[in-house]
């Protein structure tokens, strides 16, 4: 297309652009309603703040389109495609989003940004949104089943009543999404990312902020929070983490001896190897399967927390040998 979008008929409801070429297009600061793009080419097209109403763009190609804080009301895009678009800030709302009805559909090299965007009542069935960012994203009522989510980030985004049944979540990262695991089937558990990485210095500065919050009884500094972060291998021998947050946490193989966890949360913590010899755990709040891998030696804790029918002071020897020297 070599015209601008002055030129195409927007100004009345219903336009039809089916199987057009609208490559380039700008469509920028519309209202357009009921129009259809449908398999309308509309590559790196210019949809930015503009509100599409009761529109449809099935099969129609948006890859590299610039869809920032564009709205989308009862919009349907199924079998559309958008490689590379932009959609940082974008509303969906009750819309149907790649829903794709047919299986042989393409769409490789996904990465759409979809920061911000809400997405209540929108449909990603079938949909392949591999590496795709979904950062602080409202997404309520919304059908991911058997989406292509891998390697997808999913950052601050809050779910309810989310369909993930059959989706690939390989290496989707749910690690900032603290409800995630109440919504995602249990096959994720074992696929999904939900832990992140922590720096030396973040981790020396967070314990500082927190050591000062017990002294001064919560006058001062800051109760610590390490909720869904990767604290494998780390040596925490004598510290005071009475009332800190580990739950989603990965303690696997670390050093936690001597150490006040008085009224700790650890729930859904990852305590694989975890040697916990000689702390104090009463009070805390944690799951007796993760436990069973851990070593609890001469530990105070709760006679209800405490695992049955295992010798608490061996672990497998798996795990044994990857423990640093004592």
């Amino acid at each position: 297309m070599t015209g601008a979008s002055d030129t195409l008929p927007l100004d009345r409801d219903g336009s039809d652009f089916t199987g057009k070429c609208l490559d380039g297009a700008n469509f920028s600061d519309r209202l357009i309603k009921r129009a259809k793009f449908d398999r309308a080419s509309m590559r790196r097209t210019n949809l930015t703040r503009a509100e599409f109403q009761d529109c449809t763009f099935i099969g129609a190609c948006l890859d590299g389109a610039d869809m920032s804080r564009t709205i989308f009301e009862n919009c349907d895009f199924a079998q559309a495609t958008l490689t590379n678009a932009n959609v940082q800030e974008a509303v969906f709302r009750s819309t149907t989003v790649l829903g794709y009805a047919n299986k042989k559909t393409t769409f490789r090299q996904a990465k759409t940004n979809f920061d911000g965007a809400t997405l209540d009542g929108s449909n990603f069935n079938r949909a392949r949104l591999i590496a795709a960012t979904l950062h602080n994203v409202k997404a309520s009522n919304v059908d991911f089943s058997h989406c292509d989510l891998r390697n997808s980030t999913f950052d601050g985004t809050s779910f309810d009543d989310v369909n993930f049944s059959g989706a690939k979540l390989q290496d989707a990262n749910f690690a900032k999404c603290p409800d995630a695991r109440n919504h995602l089937p249990a096959y994720a558990q074992m696929i999904a990312k939900f832990v992140q990485p922590i720096s030396a210095a973040k981790l020396e500065s967070v314990l500082a902020s927190h050591l000062n919050w017990l002294d001064t009884e919560g006058v001062q500094g800051e109760r610590l929070n390490l909720q869904g972060f990767d604290l494998t291998g780390q040596i925490f021998d004598g510290y005071d983490f009475s009332g800190t947050d580990f739950r989603g946490a990965r303690l696997d193989r670390a050093s936690i001896k001597k150490v006040r966890l008085v009224a700790a949360d650890l729930r859904e913590a990852s305590m694989i190897g975890t040697n916990f010899t000689g702390s104090d755990l009463r009070g805390a709040m944690l799951s007796t399967n993760a436990l069973r891998k851990a070593i609890l030696s001469h530990t105070q804790i709760d006679e209800s927390a405490q695992p049955k029918a295992i010798d608490v002071t061996v672990m497998d020897r798996a795990f044994q040998a990857t423990m640093p020297p004592q």
